[in-house]
C-alpha cells in the first residue's frame, strides 16, 4: 500500500502542475460550516480554492501542492532563502500586529494578523493561524471546535482532585476521538490557564468580534519551526515541533458512555456491517461541498505536527458499564451494506449546530412529545394565552450556558435546558419568563419586566450566566444590577412538583 492521498475535489490546477500556496484567509462561515479561502499560484496565476477549515492541518504558506493533494506539499528553495532552527521565546510578551495586505495576483485584498517577538535585537513574526494551526488546535477536533464559545462543555467537563484530571465525555464525543494525544493536550490546556484562556478567547472574538485573534500569554514557548531569514529577524511559517509542554497532572481518568466491560456471548448479532468500497486505493477525495462528517471516521496519522511532553501522565479509561458482545451472525442476523466512495471531509460532524437555541413559533405542535417539567411549564403557558389583556406568548428553548456542571443534567451527558417565554400585553408591554430544567431542585421561576417595555437578549444572558456562575442558584448580584437598570424581576416559588400558576398570573397583573 502506497502513501494516502487526500485530493482536493476542486483543485483547479492541470495535472502535474505545481502550485504555491501563498495565502490563507481567516474563516468564515458558509452552508453552516466553517471555510476558508486559500491562494495558489502556479507561476502564470493565482487562483482561490475554498476549503474546510481544518485543511489548514495539512497547509502551510510557500509549500507547492501537486494535483490538490494536501499531503503532497514540498519546499522549492532554490535560492536558500529559508532554514529550520530552534527557537526559545519563552517569557516574552509579544506585540499583536495588524495589516492590509493584497493577495499577490489577485486584487483581493485581506488583513494580515501576526505576533511580534522581540529577543536579542531580532524580530520573530509569527502569523496568527500558524499559533492556532500548530500550538492550539494540533488535530481535527480542536480546529472543528476552537471556533466556538465555550466549546469544550458540549462534549465535556472535568474534575481536579489532587493530581488527577478527571475527564467525563458525553455521547456527542465521537469514539473514534477517544485518543491518548488528544487526552495529552486537553490535559496541557486545562492545567495551564493561560492556554486555556487563549483557547477560550478564540471562540469568543470569533463569534462575537468576528476576528482570529486572542491575547499571547505562554509563559514556556519553545518549538523548531521552518522560517524565512530577513532584514529584521525571522518569519515563521511552519511551527514543525512544539517542545516541553508541561502537564501538571499524574494521572488522567476518561469516562465515557461507550467505556464498558464486554462479556462475550454465544448470541447471535443483531446486525452486521459490510463495506463496500467502488474506489479501493489509497486515494481519499476532499469534497468542500459536504455539509459535515457523518459517524463513519477514518483517522489518519501524521507528522506534519509534533508535539514533546516534559513528562506524560498515566491514562486510565475508566469502564463503569457492562454489556454482552455477541460473536455469532447466523440467519437472524441483519446485513447491512456500507458503499464508500471515498469522498471525505474534516469539517465537524453535521456542520455547525452546537449551541443552537431551539425557536418556537407553535408550542401546540412542537413540543406535544416533551414531558416531565418542561412539559408541565408549557402547559402553564398555554394557560397564559387565555388571558385578558394577554396579545402573544412567544417561547424559545435554549440551553443554560457552559461552564460549570450544572450546565448538565445529573447524568452529565445532556445539557440543562430552560424555557424563556416571552409574553406580549395588550398595552405593548413584553414580560419575561425564565423556567431552567430542575430535576428537583429548589429553583424558582424568574418574572422579568423592563421600564423600557422591550426586554434585550442580554438581560436572559446575564441571568443565566449568572445561574452557572452561582451552581445552579440565582445570582443576587446580577439581579441586583440589572435591577438598577431598570429591570424588574421577581420571583415564584414551585410548591411541589409544579410551578403554581396563580402566583405566575399575580405577578404578571401586578408588574
Amino acid at each position: 500500500m502506497g502513501r494516502m492521498q487526500l485530493k482536493l475535489k476542486n483543485w483547479p490546477f492541470d495535472k502535474g502542475i505545481k502550485a504555491q500556496l501563498i495565502w490563507i484567509g481567516e474563516p468564515f462561515k458558509y452552508q453552516n460550516k466553517w471555510m476558508i479561502d486559500t491562494y495558489f499560484n502556479d507561476g502564470k496565476s493565482t487562483k482561490k480554492v475554498i476549503q474546510d477549515w481544518a485543511n489548514i492541518h495539512f497547509l502551510s504558506i510557500d509549500k507547492y501542492y501537486i494535483d490538490g493533494d494536501l499531503k503532497s506539499g514540498k519546499l522549492i528553495d532554490k535560492e536558500n532563502k529559508t532554514k529550520v532552527i530552534d527557537i526559545d521565546l519563552s517569557g516574552i510578551t509579544p506585540k499583536y500586529n495588524e495589516n492590509d495586505w493584497r493577495i499577490k495576483g489577485t486584487d483581493c485584498r485581506s488583513k494580515s494578523r501576526t505576533y511580534n517577538f522581540y529577543k536579542n535585537n531580532k524580530l520573530y513574526t509569527i502569523p496568527i493561524i500558524e499559533i492556532v494551526r500548530s500550538v492550539l488546535a494540533p488535530n481535527t477536533f480542536m480546529l472543528n471546535n476552537i471556533l466556538y464559545n465555550n466549546t469544550f462543555e458540549d462534549y465535556f467537563t472535568y474534575e481536579i482532585n489532587d493530581e488527577i484530571l478527571k475527564l467525563y465525555f458525553n455521547g456527542s464525543y465521537k469514539t473514534s476521538n477517544l485518543k491518548d494525544t488528544y487526552f495529552n493536550h486537553f490535559a496541557w490546556i486545562i492545567s495551564n490557564r493561560n492556554v486555556l484562556n487563549m483557547v477560550e478567547s478564540i471562540g469568543y472574538n470569533n463569534c462575537f468580534k468576528h476576528k482570529m485573534m486572542f491575547d499571547f500569554n505562554m509563559k514556556h514557548f519553545k518549538f523548531t519551526a521552518r522560517v524565512k531569514e530577513n532584514k529584521a529577524g525571522y518569519t515563521i511559517l511552519e511551527i514543525i515541533k512544539l517542545k516541553e509542554k508541561r502537564i501538571n497532572f499524574n494521572e488522567i481518568q476518561v469516562f465515557h458512555p461507550s467505556l464498558e466491560e464486554y462479556e462475550k456471548s454465544d448470541g447471535s448479532k443483531k446486525w452486521t456491517y459490510i463495506n463496500v468500497n467502488r474506489n479501493k486505493g489509497d486515494k481519499r477525495v476532499i469534497d468542500n461541498e459536504l455539509d459535515g462528517a457523518n459517524k463513519m471516521t477514518e483517522s489518519i496519522e501524521n507528522d506534519f505536527i509534533m508535539h514533546e511532553y516534559v513528562k506524560l501522565p498515566e491514562i486510565h479509561r475508566q469502564k463503569t458499564g457492562h454489556a454482552n458482545k455477541h460473536t455469532k451472525v447466523d440467519e437472524q442476523t441483519k446485513i447491512y451494506f456500507k458503499n464508500d466512495d471515498n469522498n471525505r471531509t474534516f469539517a465537524d460532524e453535521g456542520g455547525f449546530n452546537t449551541g443552537a437555541g431551539i425557536d418556537v413559533s407553535n408550542i401546540d405542535l412542537k413540543y406535544s412529545k416533551l414531558s416531565g417539567e418542561l412539559q408541565d411549564f408549557i402547559n402553564v403557558l398555554q394557560q397564559l394565552r387565555k388571558m385578558d389583556g394577554i396579545k402573544s406568548v412567544d417561547i424559545n428553548i435554549i440551553f443554560v450556558p457552559l461552564g460549570r456542571k450544572f450546565s448538565h443534567l445529573k447524568d452529565g451527558i445532556n445539557r440543562r435546558r430552560c424555557i424563556i417565554g416571552r409574553i406580549l400585553k395588550t398595552n405593548r408591554e413584553m414580560i419575561g419568563i425564565i423556567e431552567v430544567e430542575r430535576e428537583g431542585k429548589a429553583l424558582s421561576t424568574l418574572i422579568v419586566k423592563s421600564n423600557n417595555k422591550m426586554i434585550k437578549n442580554i438581560v436572559y444572558d446575564e441571568l443565566l450566566e449568572g445561574l452557572i456562575f452561582e451552581s445552579g442558584k440565582w445570582s443576587n448580584k446580577k439581579i441586583n444590577k440589572l435591577k438598577i437598570k431598570g429591570i424588574k424581576i421577581e420571583r415564584v416559588i414551585h410548591s411541589g412538583k409544579y410551578c403554581n400558576i396563580n402566583n405566575i398570573i399575580k405577578k404578571i397583573q401586578v408588574f
